[in-house]
């Protein structure tokens, strides 16, 4: 038997070979190990509004144990509120929505309950000192300021308050649990104490201004919603033709056919719709003026009429289908609808006669 020997430039190029097919294998490899952790780790669109859910009733749970921790469950303004976070996040229907509420409802509910915790702690504060010999026997008004900071307690001016009132201040788990001072200026008069709130007229304006500024928020997005403002989002473009070479009065496009094809999709979800360019309103109306169709008493185009809805498209789609089904069919009527990642509605304008 012949043995065949191989040369060093050979045996080198196999080797080199060899090399090369080993890296494409473990790049191939680490490319899946990667692709698969970021899959793993950051969820696709498909999973962003249940992995979002998930986040927010992690949030929900923090603010339900938070008010727990600090006693204010049974405060009314507690239990609305993480109640209302629980139900939006249930009711939510995108993303962008859920992420809305995790950003504004969140806080407000840790707002609130810490706003609460507050208030309960000045309630026992005060109804404390308010048990003390010398504020009962107090006739003339005298200003107390009590220092809290754990289980520090310090009073202004000093020795005003007996130690077992101090003491019994000390106790209270809401003060223990206090990570920075607070300040509480009360008023003594008729052997009774009363909370003082200085007028900060800084913390005032900004008050006013954040209100101010929610109002803004808030105003915008009823004139979008109502259809005074545009809309932009998800949904689908419908046009509709008369049928080719129409001859009769049932193979056109009516008022009535639009006025049902609208029903249709605000019945189906939609956030709003336009017709021919015209944004519809509560008010709005859709009519055939001799060959023509007005919308908002202004004219629009026909053959096609272009409808325009923003809302679920899958909703919306199957809500048409009857109706398509019977234009289509029965009438001639060409019914064409288009899904959009995007569509953009104009805020409604005023009609000529208006």
């Amino acid at each position: 038997m012949a043995i065949k020997f191989h040369s060093s430039e050979q045996l080198g190029k196999r080797l080199l070979f060899l090399l090369f097919a080993g890296l494409i294998i473990l790049n191939t490899f680490l490319v899946g190990l990667i692709y698969n952790n970021l899959r793993t780790n950051f969820p696709d669109a498909a999973d962003k509004l249940g992995y979002k859910q998930e986040v927010a009733l992690d949030l929900a749970d923090y603010n339900r144990r938070l008010a727990i921790e600090l006693d204010v469950m049974d405060r009314s303004s507690v239990r609305e509120v993480l109640a209302g976070f629980n139900y939006e996040v249930e009711m939510a229907t995108s993303s962008d929505e859920l992420t809305q509420i995790i950003l504004n409802e969140g806080r407000r509910a840790k707002e609130v309950i810490l706003r609460e915790a507050d208030a309960k702690l000045m309630d026992q504060v005060l109804a404390v000192i308010n048990k003390d010999e010398r504020v009962r026997q107090a006739t003339e008004k005298f200003n107390l300021t009590v220092r809290l900071s754990g289980e520090k307690v310090t009073v202004t001016p000093e020795g005003y308050l007996g130690q077992s009132t101090v003491y019994r201040v000390k106790q209270i788990p809401l003060v223990q649990q206090l990570t920075t001072e607070q300040v509480l200026n009360i008023e003594i008069a008729d052997g009774e104490g009363r909370l003082m709130v200085p007028y900060n007229p800084i913390e005032h304006i900004q008050s006013l201004s954040s209100e101010l500024d929610k109002l803004r928020v808030d105003f915008h997005e009823l004139r979008v919603t109502s259809g005074l403002a545009e809309m932009t989002g998800p949904g689908v473009v419908l046009q509709l033709y008369d049928e080719t070479g129409a001859t009769t009065n049932t193979s056109i496009v009516h008022d009535a056919d639009i006025r049902d094809v609208v029903n249709e999709l605000f019945s189906s979800g939609a956030q709003g719709v336009s017709v021919g360019g015209q944004r519809l309103i509560a008010s709005s109306s859709i009519r055939c003026s001799g060959s023509l169709i007005k919308v908002n008493d202004r004219l629009i185009s026909v053959n096609p009429v272009v409808i325009k809805a923003v809302g679920d498209i899958e909703l919306l789609t199957s809500g048409l289908d009857i109706i398509r089904t019977v234009m289509e069919v029965q009438r001639g009527i060409q019914f064409e609808i288009t899904p959009v990642d995007s569509v953009t509605l104009p805020g409604y304008t005023r009609g000529a006669k208006e």
